[in-house]
């Protein structure tokens, strides 16, 4: 799994859609600035902006750029991660995982993976999960269905004519069109009332409020990276109950997205006399 991750990181980075000002066209001044550092980390030449896969990138291109033609080559390269390069090709290794997974199920006495994942998880039993997946997906469908229906209507009303109808590449960017005009929602305008220090703020604000918890920065500790800031998380009777790392922004070589991960996970089967935490 380890590999097969690297391979869709390594397709992130690697893969590149180099543009010119001018194929910048609806996009907000704050993802036209992040394409052309994109291009001067790359060595490109004057002028040239770059979208890469990472979602910082990708994402807010496919929701606001006009070209469609571009965002047809990024969403088809988005979703081909993990099997854009022959040297990386994740279809063997995807093999190689559902052959393993089915023998440790096996030697767990589970005649599936599936199985044996929902032992210990309040589902219980695959039935169970599918049965639920289900109920969401007849649900979500229904929703899916009327936003797709606004975004035709949006599309019809505009005198516009799109080859095969709203496409996987389309549906931000109109669905982006359709807020702005139903509701005169503007996700650009609303970004400078969330920025990085005021959430930051935010959510420690609410864990303190709601479970006690203060955060000390430690500047004294070696990281690894500068963009990162390190925390002592400490409760109300000022026990030291994790440190917490704080890596908020993209670059080459990280996983792309909001997501966190943890060096060691909360247990409760320590030892008599154990440290929870090694200082």
């Amino acid at each position: 799994t380890t590999q097969f991750q690297q391979n869709v990181m390594k397709d992130e980075e690697t893969y590149e859609i180099v543009l010119k000002k001018e194929d910048m066209t609806g996009c907000p001044d704050g993802l036209v600035e992040a394409a052309h550092q994109a291009a001067v980390d790359r060595n490109k030449a004057d002028g040239e902006y770059v979208i890469t896969l990472s979602r910082s990138l990708v994402e807010p291109f496919l929701t606001f750029s006009d070209r469609r033609d571009l965002r047809e080559q990024a969403w088809r390269a988005w979703t081909r991660r993990g099997e854009l390069d022959p040297e990386r090709d994740n279809l063997a290794i995807a093999t190689d995982i559902l052959k393993l997974r089915k023998k440790q199920a096996e030697y767990h006495g589970c005649k599936t993976f599936a199985e044996y994942q929902c032992l210990d998880r309040m589902a219980k039993t695959p039935e169970n999960v599918m049965e639920l997946l289900e109920n969401v997906w007849r649900r979500a469908k229904v929703c899916a269905d009327k936003e797709r229906k606004a975004l035709e209507e949006f599309v019809a009303e505009n005198g516009e004519e799109l080859e095969g109808g709203i496409m996987p590449w389309d549906w931000r960017y109109y669905a982006t069109k359709v807020r702005a005009a139903k509701y005169d929602f503007d996700e650009a305008a609303l970004k400078p009332y969330l920025s990085l220090d005021k959430v930051t703020e935010a959510f420690f604000a609410v864990s303190g409020n709601l479970f006690g918890l203060r955060y000390v920065k430690r500047d004294d500790v070696e990281l690894f990276h500068p963009d990162v800031n390190c925390y002592e998380v400490r409760d109300k009777d000022d026990k030291l109950v994790s440190i917490f790392l704080h890596d908020n922004y993209s670059r080459r070589f990280k996983g792309s997205g909001a997501w966190m991960s943890e060096y060691r996970s909360q247990t409760r089967n320590l030892p008599a006399g154990a440290d929870e935490i090694e200082e």
